[in-house]
């Protein structure tokens, strides 16, 4: 059986570099998530290849070294809460689903003209936009963790205003057609949907996902760029004391 265990490396700046003080350095936690059934010494072994990795001599030797990595150790949960983290989520989804109703899911004054299928209120999802024109097809994988209707009215006005229009890859693609004098039409539909950032578990499990199809699933976002797998999740704003 394979024990479970979870690197994480962290760069925390416990003190910026001072000329004026003596010994003050950048300091580099790794956080090492295990428990009890796992007897690999992973601290020993990772500091063992930090040595291998920058030895004496490497451009990157004095940032990561024996003297500026620092190991702690945090306890997985164990399967009791796991269970129960399960139970809570799949009851959340069946106790949500019994109140749902057409009029929550969509307030569009005309049902036909609603752009996702009558789910335009529809929160927590990862979507794509087809842009569809006589050459050919583009598709564009995005998410909010608001509804998709005030999502909607942001890509609007990159797609009417050309100073909004490097926003994202699909408003750079749509004013690309639009200055070629191409007719193109865009359907919406939703891929997916996952939770955002946990101030609990700290993870965004959003961001993540979309971030799944960007690399895994190309042909339905090819005209996301690479570029926006480096970006850091926005959601984790909204639990930070200055925005309280």
């Amino acid at each position: 059986m394979h024990c479970i265990a979870e690197l994480v490396l962290k760069n925390v700046p416990l003190a910026y570099y001072c000329p004026n003080q003596s010994g003050c350095m950048l300091n580099h936690f790794m956080r090492v998530k295990t428990n009890m059934r796992v007897k690999t010494n992973l601290g020993k072994k990772f500091l063992r290849i930090v040595c291998e990795c920058f030895p004496k001599g490497h451009p990157l030797r004095p940032i990561f070294n024996r003297n500026t990595l620092k190991l702690s150790y945090s306890c997985m949960p164990n399967a009791k809460s796991t269970i129960d983290t399960h139970n809570k989520r799949l009851l959340k989804q069946i106790n949500s689903g019994e109140n749902i109703t057409d009029a929550s899911l969509c307030n569009c004054r005309k049902k036909e003209d609603c752009p996702l299928e009558n789910q335009c209120l529809t929160r927590g999802i990862v979507y794509q936009a087809t842009v569809t024109t006589e050459q050919g097809s583009e598709c564009y994988v995005g998410l909010t963790d608001t509804d998709f209707k005030s999502r909607f009215a942001n890509h609007k006005q990159s797609f009417r205003n050309e100073a909004y229009s490097n926003q994202t890859e699909l408003s750079k693609h749509v004013w690309q057609l639009k200055k070629a004098k191409v007719d193109y039409t865009i359907k919406w539909k939703i891929l997916d949907r996952a939770q955002s950032y946990s101030n609990a578990t700290k993870r965004c499990k959003l961001c993540t996902l979309e971030k799944f199809y960007i690399i895994c699933k190309r042909e339905l976002a090819t005209l996301n760029k690479r570029t926006e797998l480096a970006s850091t999740c926005r959601h984790v704003n909204k639990f930070l004391l200055k925005n309280t």
